[in-house]
This record gives C-alpha cells, structure tokens and sequence, in this order.
C-alpha cells in the first residue's frame, strides 16, 4: 500500500498545486467558490464527435433577468439563452453541424471555448485546445458563473477563465496571476477566448459582424460562396513597430502615394447581430488591448462559419539580425509574456436593441459610466489648419519655405469673420523653430519667418477673444535624423535594433521615435514652456496613435509600458494645457476636447459589405468631431455628404502662398492648399453644417439604417432626423423626397 502511494505521490501533490492555484485566481478576482461543477478530468482528450443534446449536456450557472447561462466543462463551453425569446448564442460548433473539413485541428478548433496557440522552441504553430490536447480542468461556481483552471499536460502550460453573467452583460477574464508556464522553451503565444461565439453557418441566419475599421463597417452574414481566403484580423491600436520593421512607402515620381494604408484600430470593439431572431452582442476588450487582434472571418474562410472574437498577444516571436550589417537573422522568442488580465466584456443585446445602432449606444454608454469619455464643448467650428514653414536644400544646409505668416493667418480669419465664418478651430502647423519636420520640439520658440514667438502668441490670444481657437502642432513622438542626429534617446526594437521609418521626403528621409519616457519628459517640459509664455492650445500627435515594443540597456518593454508612459504623459499635459489630439487611442479619449482626423470610411476590404459610422454615432453628443482634410479628397460631394451622415466637422488644410513653392521639400505631395481656392467652398460649408449643429445640439445619434430604397435614415435622440441620398435619383421615404446626391433634415412625425 505505503509502494502504491508513493508510485501517485506525484500525481497527488501536482493535483493539489492545479487546485491551490485554481483557488488563489478566484479569490482574487472576487468570487467565492463554492462547489464543484466536474472535478479534475485527467487522462485523454475527450473523443471527437461526442453528441450534444442541446442544453442536456450544459449545467446553467447562472442567470439573471434577461440571461440563462450554461456551462459544458469538457469543452470549456458556454451558451447564451435570452429568457424571453428562448433564442441561444453557442460558444462552440454543435456536433450536428460538424463542418471540420475531415480536420482533425480545424473540428478541434471549432469545439473549443478557448484556443492555444503555442510556441515550441522558435515555431509558434502549435494549436493547443480542449478537444485535441490532453488536459485536466477543475471549475468551480462563482457569484454569478463559473471558474476553470485548465492545464494541458503535453506542453505542461495552463491558466484560468472566469466567465459572469452581470445583469445584460457577460465577463470573460484569464486573471493574469492564473497563467501558468512550466516548461522551458514552451509557451503560450496567443489566446483566442470564445472564437465562435454567436456564430452562424453559411447563410442559415440573417445579420452581420461588426468590424472596427476606420469608422465602422459591417460583415453580413450570408452565404459568401467561398470567395474570400482570408477576414479581418488587425492589432487594436495599429502595428507594434518594435516588433515589425517597415517599408519605405512607393510613391509615383517619388511625390504621389500609390497605396493607401489601412486604418488603424482605434477602439477595441467588435460585434455580432442575428437580425432575424433579434439577438446580438458587443465586445468591448477592457483589458489587455494593448495586445490583443479583432478577428472576423465570413464563412468560406477555412470553414464553413461566420465568426468573431479577441485573440490575445502573450509571446511573440521576432527577427533577431545576426551582425550590424544585419545581413544574417535567426527566429527569436520574447523573453518575458505580456503581464495583463485579459478581459472582454459582450454587452448582450436583444429585440430593437440587436443591431449596429443598439451596439453604438451600449458602447457610449459604457464609455460615459466608466469615465472613459466625458462632455466636451460641441460648439460648431469650421476647422482650418495652416502650414507656416518648411525647408528645401540650399548649398551647405536648408532655407526656409514660407507658406503661411502670422500676419497671413489674421487675414484669412478676418476674411472668413466677414464672410459670416464665427467660429473656427485652427491647427498651426510648421509653426516651430526649423519649420514643420525640425522635431522633437523642445519649447514654445516660434520660427522668425512666420513672425516670431511674440507675433504668433498675440495671434491666438487675439483670435480666442473674438472666438477662433488656434492651437500649435506638436508631434511628440518623431525624431528628424538630419535636424537631431544622437540617437542616444530614440527607441530601439525588441532586437534592439535602432527603428527607423524612411520616408521619400525631398530633404529629410529618415526619422526616429522618441522612447516614451523621453516623449513623456518633452512633453512636459513643452506644456510648461507653453504656459510660462501664455499659450495653453496645443494640438498633440505621433503618441497619440502609436504604441510599441522597446528594449532599453538590456531590459524590454512592452505595449502595456508605452501605453502607461502615454496615458500618464497625456494626463499631466491635459491638467494644464487646453488639448486635442490626432486620431487618438480609445485610452486617451477621456483627454481630448475633439478628435481630430477621424476616418469617415474604411479600409476598402474586399469582404466589408457596408460601411456605417459607427464611431460617429458613439461619439456624436459627447466630443466634437473633425473629419480628415476635404482638399485631398477626389469625390468631394460624396464626403461632404458623409460628414451630413456622421455629424463630424470639416477640415480644411491651407496656406496663403501657392502649393507649387512646396515641390522641393517633404511636403511635395501636398497641392491644392492655396486658401484663395477654397475660400467660397469653406463659406459654403460652414453655412449648411452649422445649420445642422445648431439642429442637433448636443444630442446624441439614437439609431441609423439604410432603407430599402438606399436612402440613410439617422435619428437624434432629440427628435432631429437628418435624411441622406447617395444616389443619383430622388429618393422618398417619410413623406419626404430627397433630390439625388442630398440630403434633408426635420423633426420626426
């Protein structure tokens, strides 16, 4: 007997670890365990195909008024039903509608609430999952749903998945002190919670996935007929340039962009709507953003499914050079894991609620209460950017470019006051000492050429009395190679490599970024140079829309350090400077007093299906909207009609000498700025635009649809309904016919 027990003595005591850890994770997250829905499945995965008969095989863990929730333990499985309707969200593919492809990986996959991907070595195309990999799992009850600890023994790594259903909402987390890894040169790379939650097969149901590109856009649900290889998948808040090295962008005749990059995910959401049976959710990723990808795929992608979830990044692996040259690389793995609770919140949504529109007001909703956003000024403004200088080659060095003086700038907004123009918002860009590229920007010194530091502080106290804001450009984060060589402050990659962005500029072609707590330092010291001067108006960019990986003297640091440093930076600048940021993070939202350049569309995918202004009807109510520059846009009338739509602010970008002195220096590939030129259509626009400001307040979108006929339909939560025809005949609806290509706006019947 005493030979027996020390033959299992280890069994017993790793059986004991898995529970104490297990425990240790639920209690400080918050929940009590307090019984045992399965204990301890050891031994071989479970076998493929097992029937399932509906919730026979589920235990219900939970419910609240609107919710039943279900739990099946072997697969890490959930459903969702809505008590009124009985209509259920699975979280894993129903054997009765297995579509594996005869794949082992690919069945495995779809009949797993959570998926592994795992690294070995320096390969990261291992799938680790509850159906294929053997694994023991031991779940507990909590307040409100249940937590399983899960550790698969081959690659001897597991962690904890806490799931509560809270009222209309269900809270998926991995508690960051759960993950577990035991083995050398075996790791956890990503984690992918909930892959099918919500999905669909083929077109057996009518709806969409919601994408968070550019503005918004939607996936439907129909039957895609196997044209497309591949969905969305990108990184919330853009590439990590400390991870990926970049190309030098083409352009033609080195002057024009022949590619237009992506959008950048600003916020991290993604959504599910099945129309037909009026059940639907939005994710919002609380936790661990930093690092996670929003990943929707129609059917016909691999299988045969419509899908949509949040895939953590953990570990990656990158391309470490072999010598300076870097004329050698090997595959190396992060050595330390992202160190964050992963975390998504589904807002679950029914009857009139199971839509895009019910998703954008959960969303803001979600946004206001958690302080995430707060009230800003809505006064409507016209936005008017100026550039003052650049720099062409000249002999030994450069020479100023003027384009746009202090005294310029008070003839234009004197021109436009006359012209009926009362409120405008101004970015001053090129305003610095160096002209627009001399960055980083130590301190408030403005350049001689436009004026000086005294001329442009009397310009923006000046036009504040007589209501245009003037706010000075500041992009925190570059660094010009030429202007500012010492590379001593500027951010390496994880290979620790020095990261350089190579642009095709006339004059200077290689910048840097600054490391964060360097940005963070400038950006300090410029807001008190700001105000020891009496300018508080700053425009800030570059950290604003970007976030990496870095190593430092030997240490590394992630997204989730960057995005610290940010936030933190941002914050103590806000206390003292009046800010608005360009095409900021959703972090930083709660900072800025407008959004400027706001996508109005998308990136073009081949598989988006429409594109909606969902972040324009998020915001729209709360934080003013500015739109990106009307000069660069081909179709002007059809943008114009998408500001109607969204409710954003024009953008004009201008200078007073003609665009053509510009040829020889960076911004060559800017034309059409001449403010002569647009000077009738500004006026124009911000005759009807302000109509519909002062029509709409401060009220917020409450619902936008595209009728049968095509016409967009937007109603305000004030009553205002604002029409709009894209097309090229009259449209009615309403009792209302609205001419092609525009627009109508009343009060609701």
């Amino acid at each position: 007997m005493a030979g027996k027990l020390k033959k299992f003595l280890p069994l017993i005591i790793a059986a004991v670890v898995i529970v104490v850890i297990a425990v240790i994770a639920v209690l400080a997250s918050g929940g009590e365990p307090s019984a045992v829905v399965h204990f301890d499945h050891t031994g071989d995965a479970p076998v493929l195909g097992e029937q399932v008969k509906a919730q026979d095989d589920y235990v219900q863990v939970a419910e609240s008024d609107t919710y039943r929730l279900y739990y099946y333990e072997p697969r890490l499985s959930i459903k969702l039903e809505n008590k009124q309707t009985g209509v259920v969200l699975e979280s894993t593919v129903s054997d009765e509608m297995d579509d594996g492809l005869n794949n082992k990986s690919w069945t495995g996959y779809m009949k797993s609430g959570i998926v592994i991907n795992a690294i070995i070595g320096t390969v990261n195309t291992y799938q680790v999952d509850m159906n294929t990999c053997a694994n023991r799992i031991t779940t507990w009850y909590t307040d409100g749903g249940i937590y399983a600890q899960v550790y698969f023994d081959d690659y001897q790594f597991g962690l904890g998945v806490e799931v509560t259903l809270q009222d209309d909402e269900l809270v998926v987390r991995v508690p960051e002190s759960s993950i577990v890894e035991e083995k050398e040169g075996t790791y956890i790379s990503t984690v992918s919670l909930f892959p099918f939650l919500g999905y669909t097969h083929l077109g057996d149901k009518e709806g969409y996935m919601l994408i968070p590109d550019g503005n918004g856009a939607l996936i439907t649900l129909d039957d895609k007929e196997g044209r497309y290889s591949t969905g969305f998948s990108r990184l919330i808040y853009g590439t990590d340039d400390g991870m990926t090295s970049r190309t030098k962008s083409s352009k033609l005749w080195e002057r024009y962009e022949t590619v237009t990059e992506a959008n950048a995910v600003l916020a991290p959401v993604f959504g599910m709507a099945h129309t037909d049976e009026g059940i639907a959710y939005l994710g919002i990723v609380e936790s661990g953003d930093e690092r996670c990808s929003i990943e929707c795929h129609p059917n016909g992608v691999m299988v045969a499914y419509n899908r949509c979830f949040a895939k953590f990044l953990l570990r990656d692996i990158y391309v470490q050079p072999l010598n300076k040259s870097a004329s050698g690389t090997m595959p190396a793995v992060e050595k330390d894991r992202l160190h964050s609770d992963l975390q998504v919140r589904y807002c679950l949504l029914s009857g009139e609620d199971a839509d895009y529109s019910g998703m954008a007001r959960a969303y803001r909703s979600y946004l206001l209460d958690s302080g995430r956003i707060t009230q800003q000024d809505l006064t409507y403004n016209t936005r008017i950017d100026l550039l003052g200088t650049e720099r062409e080659e000249f002999l030994m060095g450069t020479k100023a470019v003027t384009m746009t003086t202090v005294e310029q700038a008070e003839a234009i907004f004197e021109q436009l006051r006359s012209e009926g123009v009362n409120n405008v918002l101004s970015v001053y860009r090129g305003w610095q000492k160096g002209g627009l590229y001399d960055v980083p920007i130590s301190g408030y010194t403005a350049d001689s050429h436009i004026g000086g530091t005294g001329d442009l502080t009397k310009l923006i106290c000046r036009q504040a009395e007589q209501g245009y804001q003037v706010y000075i450009y500041n992009d925190a984060l570059s660094v010009n190679h030429t202007t500012n060589p010492s590379t001593f402050n500027v951010m390496k990659m994880v290979n620790k490599r020095t990261f350089e962005k190579e642009v095709n500029g006339q004059v200077y072609d290689l910048f840097y970024y600054l490391m964060p707590e360097r940005s963070a330092a400038s950006l300090t010291g410029f807001a008190e140079s700001c105000t020891d001067k009496g300018v508080n108006t700053v425009a800030l960019a570059g950290i604003t829309d970007t976030l990496f990986s870095y190593s430092s003297k030997g240490s590394f640091y992630s997204r989730t350090d960057t995005m610290d440093t940010y936030t933190d930076a941002v914050g103590r600048a806000a206390e003292s400077l009046d800010l608005i940021l360009e095409s900021p993070n959703a972090y930083l939202w709660k900072y800025t007093g407008a959004m400027l350049d706001m996508p109005l569309g998308s990136s073009d995918y081949l598989y988006v299906d429409e594109e909606i202004p969902f972040l324009s009807m998020v915001l729209k109510g709360t934080v003013p909207m500015y739109a990106k520059y009307v000069n660069f846009e081909a179709n002007k009338n059809r943008y114009f009609l998408q500001m109607v739509e969204s409710g954003m602010y024009p953008s004009f970008y201008l200078t007073w000498e003609d665009s053509s002195q510009l040829i020889y220096t960076n911004s060559s590939n800017l034309y059409s700025l001449e403010y002569d030129s647009y000077r009738d259509t500004i006026v124009e626009y911000d005759t009807q635009l302000r109509a519909l400001a002062e029509m709409t307040g401060d009220a917020c979108i409450e619902n936008h649809e595209v009728l049968k006929n095509g016409l967009v339909k937007v109603s305000y939560d004030n009553g205002v309904v604002i029409y709009v025809n894209y097309t090229e005949t009259a449209l009615s609806a309403d009792g209302l016919t609205v001419d092609a290509l525009s627009y109508k706006a009343g009060e609701r019947a």
